[in-house]
C-alpha cells in the first residue's frame, strides 16, 4: 500500500465513545498516534441538517509533512438528539498532493460510500470508528499516478488561525478554491468551506473562527499576494546586500591573513610547510567566496523568476552551511611566536626584552648603580683599615710613654 496517501473517516458516537477517527487505506501508527483529531470545534462551528463543510489543513506528525481534504455532512448519533453532530472523512497527503480535482472526486465518493454503509435514516449505525463499513474509492489508484511537491508551505509553524469561507462547494467551484487555499495554508492552519446559511450565520454569531465570502477570500489572497512580494523583495534585498558585503569581508580577510603570513614568513623560515598549508588554505577561502557569491546570485536569479521564497532559504541555508564549514577549516592560521637572538646564540622570547621597559638606558642606569654602590663599600673598607691603624698607633704610644705622662693622663 502507498504510504503516500491514505483517508480517515471519523464521526460523533455519542456516550461513551464521543469522537472518534480511524485511518484507512494506509497511513502509518506513527502518524495516527501524532495526528490532530478531525473533531470540529462546535463552539466555533456547527453542522446543522441537510449541511455539509469541506476543509483543507496541514499538520506536522510522525516526522511528516500532512495536507489533508476532509468533508463532514450532519448526521444523528444513536440514541441522542443532539446537535451538530456528524460523520465524515479526510483524504490524508504525505509530503505531496494531487490535482484538486482527483481530490474532490475521491473524496466525496468514500464519503457517500461511508453514508450509504454506516447510516440509517440519518443515523449513524455503528458505535465506533473503527467498526465503520468502508471501501476504496473508484479513483482510488490514480492519485499515486497524480501527485506534485507542495512548495513555500512552513509545516512547523502552527498559527492557530482558522477561516471560513461562505461560498458555493460545488465539485468546480471547490476545485478552484481549494487550489488556491494552499498558499493560504501559511496563515491558517484549517480553511473551511461551506454554502450552508445556517453555518455561516453560526460562525458569524459565535465571533471565534474568521469568516469571508468569496469575495473576502479574494481579498485574503491578495493580501498574501501582496506580502509575498514585500517578502521577496526583502529575500532579495538581504541576498545583495550580504553579497555586497562578501567584498569587503573577502578583502578584510585575506588581508589580515596575508599580513599574518608574511609575518610568519619573516620569524619562521623553518616552518615552510605550515606556511605553504595556509597560502592553500587562502586560494581555497578566495574560491569559496567567489563560489559563494556566485551561489547567492544563482538563487536571487531563480528567486526572481519562481518567487519561492522557502526554497530558496533552504538552499541559501545549506549553501552558507557548506561555506562557513569550509571557511572555518581553512581560515585559522596558526600564528607562530616571534624570536629574537641572545649572547649565546639561542633565541628567545621577544617579551624577554620587557624586563628593561626603557631600552638600553634603563640597562646603562642599572650599571651605573651597580658602580656607585661598588665605589661606597670601597670607601667603608678604607676608613675601617685607617681607625684600626690609628688604634694600634694609640696602643704603641701607651705602652712607651713615660711614666710621668701616663701619671699625668690618669689624674
Amino acid at each position: 500500500m502507498d504510504n503516500t496517501y491514505f483517508f480517515s473517516a471519523f464521526g460523533t458516537f455519542g456516550n461513551p465513545n464521543g469522537f472518534r477517527q480511524t485511518f484507512f487505506l494506509g497511513g502509518t501508527k506513527a502518524i495516527a498516534q501524532e495526528m490532530r483529531t478531525f473533531d470540529l470545534k462546535t463552539d466555533a462551528i456547527q453542522l446543522f441538517p441537510q449541511s455539509s463543510i469541506y476543509s483543507i489543513r496541514k499538520d506536522y506528525a510522525g516526522g511528516c509533512n500532512l495536507i489533508s481534504y476532509s468533508v463532514y455532512t450532519f448526521a444523528k448519533e444513536q440514541n441522542s438528539d443532539r446537535g451538530g453532530t456528524f460523520i465524515g472523512s479526510s483524504l490524508l497527503f504525505v509530503n505531496k498532493i494531487a490535482t484538486e480535482g482527483l481530490i474532490i472526486s475521491a473524496l466525496n465518493d468514500f464519503q457517500n460510500i461511508l453514508e450509504r454503509n454506516n447510516l440509517s435514516d440519518g443515523i449513524i449505525t455503528v458505535n465506533h470508528s473503527d467498526r465503520f463499513s468502508i471501501q476504496k474509492p473508484k479513483d482510488f489508484d490514480k492519485i499515486g499516478f497524480n501527485v506534485r511537491e507542495v512548495d513555500e508551505l512552513n509545516f512547523s509553524q502552527s498559527n492557530n488561525n482558522y477561516l471560513v469561507v461562505y461560498c458555493e462547494t460545488n465539485p468546480t467551484q471547490l476545485q478552484t478554491f481549494f487550489n488556491k487555499a494552499i498558499d493560504l495554508l501559511n496563515i491558517y492552519d484549517t480553511i473551511y468551506f461551506t454554502q450552508s446559511h445556517e453555518i455561516g450565520e453560526f460562525v458569524k454569531q459565535k465571533g471565534i473562527f474568521k469568516i469571508v465570502d468569496a469575495n473576502g477570500f479574494k481579498k485574503e489572497l491578495d493580501y498574501l499576494e501582496e506580502e509575498r512580494l514585500r517578502n521577496l523583495q526583502n529575500a532579495i534585498a538581504e541576498l545583495e546586500k550580504e553579497k555586497e558585503n562578501l567584498k569587503d569581508e573577502k578583502t578584510k580577510l585575506l588581508e589580515d591573513l596575508n599580513r599574518q603570513i608574511s609575518l610568519n614568513e619573516k620569524q619562521h623560515q623553518d616552518n615552510e610547510t605550515k606556511i605553504k598549508e595556509s597560502k592553500n588554505g587562502i586560494s581555497i577561502i578566495n574560491k569559496e567566496y567567489d563560489q559563494y557569491s556566485e551561489k547567492i546570485k544563482t538563487i536571487i536569479r531563480d528567486l526572481t523568476a519562481d518567487g519561492k521564497i522557502e526554497t530558496a532559504k533552504k538552499r541559501h541555508q545549506e549553501n552558507k552551511r557548506l561555506f562557513t564549514h569550509t571557511l572555518h577549516q581553512h581560515k585559522n592560521i596558526e600564528q607562530l611566536s616571534p624570536f629574537s637572538s641572545s649572547s649565546n646564540g639561542r633565541m628567545q622570547p621577544a617579551k624577554d626584552i620587557q624586563a628593561y621597559p626603557h631600552g638600553l638606558s634603563g640597562y646603562h642606569s642599572s650599571g651605573r648603580s651597580q658602580e656607585k654602590e661598588f665605589r661606597v663599600d670601597g670607601f667603608k673598607v678604607a676608613t675601617l683599615i685607617l681607625s684600626l691603624l690609628l688604634i694600634g698607633t694609640l696602643v704603641l704610644c701607651c705602652m712607651w710613654m713615660p711614666k710621668e705622662y701616663l701619671a699625668l693622663f690618669s689624674q
